[in-house]
């Protein structure tokens, strides 16, 4: 795994995010499907393909999710989630659709179908369908407020590449 400040799975876009410009971008490696990353703090939370032998997803956690903790120095530690960021925030649910298709859903977001499937490199990777196009997801950026024990989501935004011509895609979804 691949720490960088310039490169990242799909190029950032300048002028239209949320995302502050030093957040530090996690480049692309193998079994990594996308990241998601929030205004409270550098922390990441990383979800990559969980295979089996013969590059099989595992049916009964197709999904490995973790963090990774960024210091002032971009140094990273990772850590697995604590039971309640997976049962309420960032954990999801699936259905099995074939060997290579899954849909998901995020326990706290379930208004969004995903697929885990394979591009055509037969590489797993993630999809959504947004504004007409099959979207590959490379990341995402969370905003919420603090309002008590629970954040308030404000926003989302989407990072990837349009499957269809291969250009980059960014969309916000506004929460409020």
């Amino acid at each position: 795994m691949n720490i960088s400040d310039n490169t990242s799975v799909f190029p950032m876009i300048d002028g239209l995010q949320g995302r502050p410009a030093h957040y530090p971008n996690v480049n692309d490696y193998d079994n990594l499907l996308f990241y998601i990353q929030r205004n409270q703090n550098l922390s990441t939370v990383v979800y990559e393909v969980n295979l089996q032998y013969a590059d099989l997803v595992n049916i009964s956690q197709p999904i490995l999710m973790h963090w990774l903790q960024f210091d002032q120095f971009g140094m990273t530690e990772k850590k697995e989630l604590n039971y309640i960021q997976k049962k309420m925030a960032y954990g999801y649910t699936f259905n099995i659709i074939s060997s290579d298709l899954l849909e998901f859903r995020f326990v706290s977001y379930d208004k969004m179908k995903f697929y885990l499937g394979k591009n055509s490199d037969g590489r797993f990777k993630v999809y959504s369908k947004m504004d007409g196009h099959m979207i590959e997801i490379g990341s995402m950026f969370v905003y919420s407020e603090d309002y008590g024990v629970f954040p308030q989501v404000k926003f989302v935004e989407f990072y990837g590449k349009k499957i269809d011509s291969g250009d980059t895609f960014y969309k916000k979804l506004n929460l409020e």
